[in-house]
């Protein structure tokens, strides 16, 4: 004969247990257009649209000089949930270094959060060879650019460690009007490292970070194709 038993817990203990096996609701944003910076006489303007939004209670704008150490700059109220578009814009009043790196943060009601990529303004000039945006600069495995070239050229790439010993090097072919490389960074040893592209008589620079996977922040960027 076998007996049953049924154990009745208070709701109390059993809403405990469910926290502790719950896991954070991401907010997710799959975005109507790039985000796009434009200089303005008294400060920088960002401005954005999404195409469907979930639990995306608000961004937060983060600026950084380098691309890897990021601050604050301000915060814009998200739809929550949505599927229409919607547009933002957020103009930055704090000026004065020639390039500027953003990047948006998407927080839920539970205050998780994802990264969005990494978006480059540089108002020295406008060269013939200019990064446009980039996935984190923090890296486990891949580092993907978006690359603007006025004509079709070649161009050489490497990687450098702080110490000027080249790691890795390589050419790829840039096509007139934006380009999408990613490059492999799963075998390069942990540390700070330069990637410098050459081409057209012209030079970018970036300074991105090799680090374990345990370390890298969660990504999350998508745009809607139409």
């Amino acid at each position: 004969m076998r007996l049953l038993f049924q154990i009745s817990l208070p709701y109390s203990l059993l809403l405990f247990f469910s926290l502790l096996v719950s896991t954070p609701n991401n907010a997710k944003c799959i975005y109507f257009q790039p985000v796009k910076i434009k200089s303005t006489e008294v400060g920088n303007m960002l401005s954005w649209s999404t195409y469907k939004e979930e639990d995306n209670k608000f961004f937060v704008i983060q600026k950084s000089i380098d691309g890897i150490n990021f601050k604050k700059a301000g915060v814009v109220k998200g739809a929550g949930n949505s599927n229409k578009i919607r547009t933002y814009r957020f103009l930055d009043l704090s000026i004065g270094k020639q390039r500027s790196y953003y990047r948006l943060l998407h927080y839920s009601a539970d205050n998780s959060f994802t990264e969005s990529e990494i978006f480059i303004i540089d108002k020295s000039s406008e060269n013939n060879l200019m990064i446009k945006s980039m996935s984190s600069l923090v890296t486990d495995r891949k580092l993907r650019l978006t690359i603007k070239s006025v004509v079709e050229t070649d161009i050489t790439f490497k990687f450098v460690r702080t110490n000027g010993k080249v790691i890795s090097r390589g050419k790829k072919k840039l096509t007139k009007g934006l380009n999408v490389f990613s490059f492999d960074c799963s075998k390069l040893p942990n540390g700070q490292y330069e990637v410098i592209l050459k081409g057209n008589n012209e030079k970018e620079i970036i300074s991105i970070r090799k680090v374990k996977t345990s370390e890298m922040p969660k990504l999350d960027y998508e745009v809607f194709k139409k």
